[in-house]
């Protein structure tokens, strides 16, 4: 078993057999199971919904293919204390050797109540087992999204046209030495 801090009030556990775990005050995030995904895709609906009259159609994150993330890539869910229930989601995906989140999602019960920042903190972690950075995208209409990834360390790229939608690219740089 291999237990490292990740931020405050937060521990990251590898067991034996690798699976990852983590726990953020009373709460726990796991890796997704095929049970998780109807909840997800209610995040993702409910999460994103307010931005579909700014972006004038659904944002990529309501069309994701979970069912092909949970077979192909890497989703981590967060329960609410207790476990009673899945808070918030995030997905990473490997592309061309870089580590990318793809999507993270906090239902808006709990929004603004450090579930994201922690739930990044945990991807953080995990992610720096196998690489030194990462990368994600967002709408270039979801300005707080932008606000808040700056905020928490990440660097903008570039800014492009993808699969329809205009999209802002984000670099962070992992600092092992902040991670244990």
């Amino acid at each position: 078993m291999r237990e490292s801090n990740v931020g405050e009030s937060f521990l990251l556990i590898a067991d034996e057999a690798g699976y990852v775990y983590g726990a953020m005050m009373d709460r726990k995030i796991r890796k997704a199971v095929a049970n998780d995904l109807s909840k997800i895709e209610q995040i993702a609906r409910t999460a994103y919904q307010k931005y579909v009259s700014r972006i004038g159609k659904e944002p990529a994150p309501m069309l994701a293919d979970f069912s092909a993330h949970l077979n192909d890539d890497t989703i981590f869910v967060v329960e609410d204390d207790g476990g009673r229930d899945i808070i918030a989601y995030a997905v990473i995906v490997v592309k061309e050797g870089q580590f990318w989140l793809e999507n993270i999602a906090v239902a808006p019960a709990n929004s603004a109540q450090g579930v994201g920042t922690q739930l990044i903190h945990f991807v953080e972690g995990f992610i720096a087992d196998f690489a030194d950075a990462y990368y994600l995208y967002t709408n270039i209409k979801m300005i707080e999204n932008i606000d808040w990834y700056q905020r928490i360390g990440f660097t903008e790229i570039k800014r492009m046209r993808e699969d329809g939608f205009e999209r802002v690219f984000f670099c962070k740089k992992l600092d092992a030495k902040n991670l244990n």
